[in-house]
């Protein structure tokens, strides 16, 4: 499904996303409104019996498909998903990880609360599968949650999970990443990995009353052939390589930089660099077709979304929607609330259509990275200077920024 990367820094934190997907399948961003709340959630046919808090939110999804494998709602809580594959069998019928992520979106006033619902869905629903991999195995869901309270990662394997919170810099892709450092497991799975006396159950793992020593949750969970013939495990590794050089140079450009960037080191195979912004190969690669960055600022309860809205971070710049007490989009060619996401998808396409070249050679993208990120820093700047302002923003000041922000985003887009 991709690569995913949080990172605190000294006052802000980013959290991003690359969606590797099918190239012949379009991806749209939608900013969904407020609606009322409601006893239960709907979500692609399925009916969950978690409330619906009516929470505004942004995603991004595939065309014609219900869920979401990224987004953040009006509290602040984003969200994204990887898909690794696991050894126990996943439920056809079941709800998709992606309608989790979606039903999160909705329905979580916070990180901590996102966290909790994933876990009780799981349980409750089981889950078809998130991806496909060789021979048509169909692989589980997991998810990094991110919120003004922290961040969490929520692992799962069919009906079981396991889950920790990141007091760090991490990287994820499509494989399993918690060892023995879990926090808590399901209880079936507590039974097999970490046995402890049931009376103590609600207490940490580490507390008194164990009867034998934690095992590891991805060697019990994950599917070691699936693991072997994929290259989650290398992505995750080489994406995880650069998350200190990029808490050094600290900002925004460094945060954009991790989503780009092609032939990034695997400390284990030093001899095959891994492309996190991946493009389509003879092999039948995906692509990465959408990327997202969430950025927030201690102790402010604004935060800022970008989206490409296209394949190819290398290739794309990313558009600002701001938060404020309301989503306010700075880029305003784009239909982020119709009825259909048609708008957004002839985008994607025309996008594609110019990046044509890039397709196969990554090269070709990074002989543009300095005017790339002139274009981005030209953004940033905008950005900063209404960012600076006390909230809400000024409609002046949000017209003026509007105006920049797509003559910016159109002198790009008209390149070849």
């Amino acid at each position: 499904m991709g690569a995913s990367f949080y990172l605190p820094l000294q006052g802000q934190s980013f959290f991003g996303k690359n969606s590797n997907q099918d190239i012949r399948l379009p991806q749209a961003v939608k900013i969904l409104p407020q609606r009322l709340p409601a006893d239960a959630i709907h979500i692609g046919g399925h009916e969950l019996a978690l409330p619906d808090a009516g929470y505004a939110y942004i995603c991004s999804s595939l065309s014609g498909a219900a869920g979401s494998e990224m987004g953040v709602n009006e509290r602040g809580v984003a969200l994204a998903m990887e898909a690794p594959f696991s050894k126990f069998k996943v439920e056809a019928e079941s709800p998709r990880g992606a309608d989790y992520v979606q039903a999160a979106l909705m329905g979580a006033s916070s990180a901590e609360a996102a966290k909790d619902m994933l876990i009780a869905l799981t349980e409750r629903y089981g889950q078809a599968g998130s991806g496909r991999g060789p021979g048509g195995r169909s692989a589980s869901a997991s998810y990094i949650v991110s919120g003004f309270d922290g961040a969490y990662l929520v692992e799962t394997a069919a009906r079981r999970w396991a889950w920790k919170a990141l007091d760090e810099g991490a990287a994820f892709s499509n494989s399993y990443t918690m060892d023995i450092d879990y926090k808590r497991v399901d209880a079936v799975t507590r039974k097999s990995i970490a046995l402890v006396n049931e009376r103590m159950a609600c207490l940490d793992e580490a507390d008194a009353g164990r009867v034998a020593d934690k095992e590891s949750w991805k060697i019990y969970a994950e599917d070691r052939l699936m693991a072997r013939l994929g290259s989650g495990a290398a992505n995750r590794r080489a994406l995880g390589s650069l998350l200190g050089a990029a808490a050094e140079s600290g900002g925004r450009q460094a945060a954009f930089a991790l989503l780009r960037v092609h032939a990034a080191h695997d400390p284990e195979s030093p001899s095959r660099p891994r492309n996190i912004c991946r493009h389509e190969s003879l092999l039948g690669a995906k692509p990465s077709t959408s990327s997202m960055l969430i950025e927030r600022k201690q102790g402010e309860n604004r935060f800022v979304a970008w989206f490409t809205g296209a394949a190819y971070p290398c290739a794309n710049v990313f558009k600002p929607i701001l938060f404020d007490g309301s989503f306010k989009p700075l880029w305003t060619a784009y239909d982020y609330h119709g009825p259909d996401t048609e708008d957004g998808e002839r985008y994607w396409r025309e996008r594609l259509e110019a990046n044509r070249a890039l397709r196969r050679s990554p090269a070709k993208a990074d002989e543009n990275a300095a005017a790339l990120s002139a274009a981005q820093a030209a953004l940033s700047t905008i950005v900063d200077g209404l960012v600076g302002e006390p909230a809400p923003y000024a409609e002046s000041a949000l017209t003026k920024a509007r105006e920049q922000t797509l003559a910016i985003v159109s002198s790009w887009d008209i390149r070849r």
